[in-house]
């Protein structure tokens, strides 16, 4: 072999040692940019598997605390969640307290205040714990204007007078059983009155409720009712029968979610017919049957609530003014 080409086969290798060497670094680059590009694919549909579903219960009259389902024990106090609705962060929040699947919030920061403003009593949202950070990609104006619509600066968050500035729902009237003021409900009644014949008959009434708790666990309740009765008090003739009743109630927790109301209270009921075109007799007569399907009195009985889900209840009641059942709703 001479010398030329020795000084060949030498090139030979360089070059092929220096192209081995390129490969080997473009290859390892690329195998990080995919670990990479693989590791921010798994971050995100890890916060994304994390999202959680609840329903929002209560919100104060500053809107500053909220009252959530906490259905899926998914977050715990002292956390920080974010509020997610149409898949774009609304508000940030810490959790203040827990109680029976339930969480009272206090809201820290606001993303954005037109899905702030949608937050309302009854709205599902999803829920992210902790970090948020997947969908807080913001402009520099949306973090001007987020940083404007700060309702509190985290450096207080521990500071126990702030935090209680604004009390929770969950902590509100702590010695009722019930913790809203109202209750309205619709129903369907079984009603005593009279046949014309006089002998006792039980009648079919639709009504609705309206109760107004004015003092812990005592409520006052207003009930009217009205159903019509078909050939009387003659053939041919139909009569409005109404009830009206105003009762003074006290709640008693039970089990299964449930309260008992025992009542007491006063009833009138009423009846109009627009009359036939027979005799005095017969007018007098229709007059009398009238009469005695009016009445007044003294009632008692008990009422029982049995919640459904939150704010709604199925209702019982079993009195001397009616037997009674429908749903109610508290607000």
């Amino acid at each position: 072999m001479t010398s030329y080409d020795m000084i060949y086969l030498m090139k030979t290798i360089k070059y092929s040692i220096l192209f081995i060497l390129l490969s080997l670094n473009s290859l390892m680059a690329q195998s990080l940019i995919d670990e990479l590009s693989g590791s921010e694919g798994a971050g995100q549909s890890d916060i994304e598997l994390n999202l959680t579903t609840e329903k929002i219960s209560k919100v104060s009259a500053s809107r500053k605390i909220y009252i959530l389902s906490n259905d899926n024990s998914s977050f715990f106090k002292g956390d920080f969640i974010s509020l997610i609705l149409g898949n774009k962060l609304a508000v940030r929040a810490l959790v203040a307290k827990t109680e029976n699947r339930f969480a009272g919030i206090k809201i820290l920061k606001v993303y954005n205040n037109d899905l702030w403003k949608s937050l309302l009593p009854g709205t599902n949202v999803q829920i992210i714990r902790g970090d948020d950070s997947y969908f807080n990609k913001k402009t520099q104006k949306e973090e001007k204007d987020e940083e404007l619509s700060k309702i509190q600066d985290e450096d207080d968050l521990y500071n126990e007078t702030a935090l209680l500035e604004d009390d929770l729902t969950l902590d509100e009237n702590p010695n009722r059983l019930i913790k809203t003021d109202n209750i309205i409900s619709a129903g369907l009644a079984s009603i005593e009155g009279v046949d014309v014949n006089g002998s006792s008959k039980r009648y079919n009434q639709l009504n609705g409720t309206w109760g107004y708790q004015f003092d812990d666990n005592i409520w006052g309740e207003i009930q009217f009712g009205q159903n019509v009765i078909k050939d009387f008090p003659d053939d041919g003739l139909d009569t409005k029968f109404t009830s009206f009743s105003i009762k003074g109630k006290y709640t008693i927790a039970a089990p299964f979610f449930s309260f008992i109301m025992p009542y007491a209270g006063y009833q009138i009921k009423s009846a109009s017919s627009p009359g036939g075109d027979g005799t005095d007799a017969q007018l007098a007569q229709d007059q009398e049957r009238l009469a005695r399907l009016e009445e007044k009195g003294i009632v008692f009985g008990v009422t029982i609530l049995k919640r459904l889900v939150p704010g709604w209840f199925a209702r019982a009641d079993l009195g001397t003014d009616a037997l009674n059942a429908g749903l109610a709703l508290e607000f």
